[in-house]
């Protein structure tokens, strides 16, 4: 007889309470893929949440609805990187410089439509942000574009003349690197680039040129070894750091021509009057991204810095009239905050040997609020939108 125990049968009522339990398992399961989902695709507290790694965009389509927006941008990479909102060649939105492991808040004001996204090094593929018409009540009323004629044809006239003295500056840097004259390389340059910086913000709306113009060494998989790191960084490295000229010919062949690129692409392009105040707004925080972790700013970036703010000087006083009738506090204030930055960079022009971590740590608050201020600038004329 044999003494082998079968295992028991399940009873009906036992076997229909395990399905009902593996149905709500997975019932469980598809409700948290699809918070997961949702998680990337709507808003939270941080807005709307892009994570950078080493090789792109996560999530690499990102959907929003028309409007101003909030992203965050976190850094899941080993180097620093920069996250773009482009729309064709023309730069929407940027954050630049944000460091390994830590997030940075981008605010933009999108109309419906797809752009694209860069995503952290230059080389990494694109993602894609798709913008959905919303609640066109949202959406404030502009002011007439005729009010902005006036500015924008003055603003095409500055342009017009700063870009002839950069191609001068240009054509006399790259001819002084192929004759080898170190001193008259080094002249040309902070000629060039102090005019590049006026130009910051018409640059900064086109993408590619501005990549070449002005990107950093990090920004590339081989940093300065990266044979399309080129412009104004790559030069600098050579004449300042290394104190020579060797090497530098190509860049500067290629300098010549993305300012002849700039230049024809100025000519037929029509400047948006919100990136007017916006743009010199994102060009200064750009600056400020690189700087955040600082102990002390460099001569040559306090010159940056300089050139920086007579190009947002400009773009002030073109504004300015418009702001005295729509709103005198917005402009009070933005005068006031230019006013404290052009007095902070005199004091350290003057007496460059006598600046320390207190001055720069002022230069970069009074620098922040005039960035503030331009963005400010949008709202008070309602070219939101």
């Amino acid at each position: 007889m044999s003494n082998a125990v079968h295992p028991a049968t399940p009873s009906p009522r036992a076997l229909r309470l395990g399905l009902v339990m593996s149905f709500l398992l997975v019932l469980f399961a598809l409700g948290v893929f699809t918070l997961s989902l949702e998680a990337v695709r709507s808003p939270n507290e941080d807005g709307y949440r892009v994570n950078v790694t080493s090789s792109g965009c996560e999530p690499n389509r990102l959907e929003v609805p028309a409007g101003q927006r909030t992203f965050t941008v976190v850094n899941q990479s080993d180097r620093a990187i920069e996250w773009e909102i482009v729309d064709g060649v023309m730069v929407l939105a940027e954050r630049e410089n944000i460091a390994p492991g830590l997030r940075q808040p981008l605010t933009a004001t999108l109309k419906a439509g797809d752009y694209a996204m860069t995503c952290g090094l230059l080389s990494n593929p694109h993602g894609t942000l798709h913008v959905v018409a919303g609640d066109s009540n949202a959406e404030p009323a502009a002011l007439s574009t005729t009010a902005f004629i006036g500015p924008l044809a003055e603003y095409r006239v500055y342009t017009t003349l700063q870009l002839r003295k950069l191609r001068s500056s240009a054509d006399e840097l790259r001819d002084a690197i192929a004759a080898g004259d170190l001193s008259a390389a080094q002249q040309a340059y902070r000629e060039a680039r102090r005019i590049d910086l006026h130009l910051a913000m018409p640059i900064g709306l086109f993408s590619d040129i501005d990549q070449r113009l002005n990107a950093h060494a990090d920004d590339f998989e081989q940093r300065e070894n990266d044979p399309a790191f080129v412009g104004f960084h790559r030069l600098a490295g050579g004449l300042f750091e290394r104190q020579s000229t060797a090497d530098l010919s190509t860049a500067a062949e290629q300098l010549v021509t993305d300012v002849e690129t700039l230049a024809t692409r100025l000519k037929s392009a029509s400047i948006p009057p919100q990136q007017l105040a916006d743009g010199s707004a994102r060009v200064l925080e750009t600056w400020l991204d690189h700087h955040r972790d600082d102990t002390s700013i460099e001569a040559r970036d306090l010159a940056d810095l300089i050139a920086l703010t007579e190009g947002a000087d400009k773009i002030v006083s073109l504004l300015s009239p418009l702001l005295e009738s729509q709103s005198p506090e917005i402009l009070h204030t933005l005068e006031s905050n230019l006013t404290a930055l052009q007095r902070d960079l005199q004091a350290d022009t003057d007496s460059p040997t006598s600046r320390g971590a207190v001055d720069d740590a002022d230069l970069l608050q009074t620098t922040r609020a005039l960035a503030n201020s331009l963005s400010d600038i949008n709202h008070a004329l309602t070219l939101e939108g």
